[in-house]
């Protein structure tokens, strides 16, 4: 009985472990001031994903986009959005992360957020 139960619970660490590990920057609300307000990005560790301003308003067209997906190889995150605008930068590349400091490059601009 005792060596079934080991075996089981063996077997249960196996399939836990194949769960997609989530990224460094995932789950930390990062903010960045720019000159007329303060944004603030965030990756879900389950993919979701918002953007806004401290007005409340979606940057970029931010809320059109339901989630994202992440590429560690290329360092880049691609938006899952229902809708595509001109404002809109489907592709940002993860310049760097250090855990404090996110820095993103959305379409070549570069934006530093900072962990709030």
């Amino acid at each position: 009985m005792r060596k079934g139960l080991f075996l089981l619970m063996v077997c249960l660490c196996f399939l836990t472990g194949c769960e997609k590990e989530a990224v460094g920057f995932t789950d930390i609300s990062w903010t960045r001031e720019t000159q007329v307000d303060t944004e603030t990005i965030f990756f879900g560790s389950d993919g979701s994903f918002h953007y806004f301003c401290g007005c409340g308003n979606p940057v970029n067209d931010a809320d059109l986009c339901e989630g994202y997906t992440y590429d560690e190889e290329s360092g880049s995150i691609t938006l899952d959005c229902i809708e595509i605008t001109e404002e809109m930068v489907t592709e940002i590349g993860v310049v760097s992360f250090d855990g404090d400091k996110l820095e993103l490059d959305f379409g070549g601009e570069i934006r530093i957020f900072a962990r709030e």
